[in-house]
């Protein structure tokens, strides 16, 4: 789905500056192994399904919502892979906006449907193994959970805190 209409609503008002935007993603893994991904169109990035939470949306609803309208999966969330956020979650996009991201990574299984990328904002679906996510461009958060997004056993993924009062 292109730009949600809250979205557009708030970069209407604030222009190209900076946003915390929360978002959601589903890491679901084949038999083999392999890592769900989609080839997004306006970055040109492999990312695994997710996208922004909407107001009032829960973050588990907003990534199974996602994955079915970015990839045509049904999934079931069997879990949290990890929080991420931080610098390194900061993207500067081509149209000059600027958002950055805390996201909340799911463990999911498919449980039905068709596979069929959206056309618009996706443009491919396939499953990839470590070896071929990391031969191609990824999203900086999958860079940042690659330690664990192939690890079935791996604890839930979150930054220690280093703040302190001064």
């Amino acid at each position: 789905m292109p730009m949600s209409d809250y979205l557009r609503q708030l970069r209407e008002k604030v222009g190209h500056d900076l946003l915390v935007l929360p978002s959601a993603a589903v890491a679901v893994r084949d038999a083999q192994g392999r890592l769900l991904v989609c080839l997004h169109a306006d970055k040109n990035i492999w990312v695994a399904p997710g996208g922004l939470i909407e107001p009032g949306e829960h973050p588990a609803d907003a990534a199974v919502r996602e994955t079915w309208e970015e990839t045509g999966f049904t999934v079931e969330l069997t879990g949290i892979l990890g929080v991420f956020g931080g610098p390194d979650l900061i993207i500067d996009y081509p149209n000059g906006d600027m958002a950055s991201y805390i996201g909340t990574i799911f463990r999911g299984r498919v449980t039905g449907g068709t596979l069929r990328p959206d056309g618009q904002e996706i443009l491919e679906v396939r499953y990839l193994t470590e070896a071929e996510l990391l031969e191609v461009p990824h999203s900086k958060w999958m860079n940042a959970a690659m330690p664990i997004l192939f690890d079935s056993n791996a604890a839930p993924h979150f930054r220690p805190s280093t703040w302190k009062p001064e």
